[in-house]
């Protein structure tokens, strides 16, 4: 846990690694819904408060291409979110699936 802290904080202030796309996958994916997801409708938000819409941006460009999500920034409070549409969920479901299941044990 320490070596992901470490990629996402400096100084005490959350940060987006330039190298995110890489360190991305399914199962990292899967990790962060459990952990900031909420269910919004047919769709998902990942809670990104913390981020900058100039950040949340580039987390889309890169859920975009290297998962063929679509996504969009909704604003809660003044801060960013990102939300998963319904339609995207149900193409990536079958790969993070697993890792839910692994969770619930």
């Amino acid at each position: 846990m320490t070596y992901w802290h470490n990629l996402f904080y400096v100084d005490k202030k959350k940060i987006i690694p330039l190298d995110l796309y890489n360190l991305l996958d399914y199962e990292t994916l899967a990790y962060w819904i459990m952990g900031d997801g909420t269910k919004s409708g047919t769709g998902l938000t990942l809670q990104t408060q913390s981020f900058t819409v100039k950040e949340s941006v580039f987390i889309i460009s890169i859920l975009m291409f290297k998962f063929n999500l679509k996504c969009s920034i909704h604003m809660q409070r003044n801060k960013p979110t990102i939300y998963i549409h319904s339609k995207s969920i149900k193409l990536i479901k079958q790969n993070i699936l697993y890792y839910f299941t692994l969770y619930e044990i």
